[in-house]
């Protein structure tokens, strides 16, 4: 197995624990903050998906310091299209709800971040093939 290749199993391990941990959070934590009415501690479970996030971010920077230089090209290239394309899409949105769209949530912009970053590490990988 090539080191890129054990890179990217490693990485998508961490990362897979971390969305895990992530959903299970989010499933967890906002039945139980929200079953504790005025509790303010409420305001601490509700963070339990902050864990997954943490450790993917954490699987994030691993996997920059652990690849070569090109491999790093094409992570940078797929943070920049994810930043971008994260920064455009709430953008419209963000005018369409000043018309009229319904508000939606700020927990979906980690979405469509992550949504740019597999597109952008997709693109990048074809692009260097």
């Amino acid at each position: 197995m090539t080191i890129e290749r054990k890179v990217g199993v490693a990485y998508s391990i961490r990362f897979g624990i971390g969305a895990v941990l992530y959903s299970v959070g989010v499933l967890v934590g906002l039945w139980w903050a929200r079953s504790m009415g005025d509790d303010p501690w409420r305001f601490v479970v509700v963070m339990l998906p902050m864990i997954g996030a943490c450790i993917c971010v954490w699987a994030l920077m691993r996997l920059s310091r652990e690849v070569d230089e090109m491999q790093a090209r094409k992570v940078q290239e797929a943070l920049v299209i994810s930043a971008a394309g994260t920064v455009i899409v709430s953008m419209a949105y963000s005018f369409m709800e000043e018309v009229g769209a319904p508000h939606v949530s700020l927990i979906w912009v980690s979405a469509i971040w992550a949504f740019f970053f597999g597109v952008g590490m997709l693109w990048s990988t074809w692009r260097y093939r």
